[in-house]
């Protein structure tokens, strides 16, 4: 296992390599891999990578939980938005109208230029991936009776509205981060402080 690699796993329509810069910048210390979203449901059998830290983001959370059993023992993992369950706070008929248009206007308070840039990643996505993944959140819930729940890190946002608050009351612990939504890079410093200590 890597211990000086961190694994970053996305969200649904993410790539979160399109943050490799303020990633490299940010945790210089560290070597960086990417796993794409449509790698984590491209395949029935998923694939811990072997890097001593993983985070995970939104529904990365989501396939990481319902993979817990695979993770080493040694292995860090820090959940950013984590999912148990999407349909506790979001009906199913929503769920199935996302679009990236709508997606993206959850995220709120994210600069412009930032938005589109995350846009014009994402429509790269076919019309059949970004179902795929509103199918597994629809259908898959983590079992949060493992053990190694508890070992995880977690981190919510207080204002996030793609991962309501209401999620965190299926964990039994985690750190609520004020004032930050669902944007990824925003946790980014608390992310650091986490994989320094």
């Amino acid at each position: 296992m890597n211990t000086s690699e961190i694994a970053w796993i996305s969200g649904w329509a993410s790539d979160i390599s399109i943050w490799e810069d303020e990633i490299y910048e940010c945790f210089s210390n560290f070597s960086h891999r990417f796993v794409d979203y449509w790698d984590l449901i491209s395949s029935e059998d998923f694939v811990v990578p072997k890097s001593g830290i993983v985070v995970g983001w939104s529904m990365g959370t989501l396939v990481l939980l319902k993979n817990l059993h695979k993770k080493p023992k040694e292995q860090r993992w820090i959940l950013v938005c984590p999912i148990a369950d999407f349909c506790a706070c979001w009906p199913r008929a929503i769920v199935r109208a996302t679009t990236l248009t709508s997606f993206s206007d959850l995220m709120a308070d994210v600069p412009k230029e930032e938005m589109e840039r995350w846009l014009e990643n994402a429509s790269r996505y076919s019309p059949e991936q970004l179902t795929a993944g509103l199918n597994y959140l629809i259908q898959k819930k983590a079992d949060l009776t493992e053990p190694a729940v508890a070992e995880l890190e977690l981190f919510f946002g207080e204002k996030d509205k793609v991962v309501p608050l209401a999620q965190k009351d299926l964990f039994s612990s985690g750190k609520v981060c004020e004032n930050l939504g669902h944007w990824l890079p925003d946790y980014f410093s608390e992310i650091h402080k986490a994989v320094c200590r």
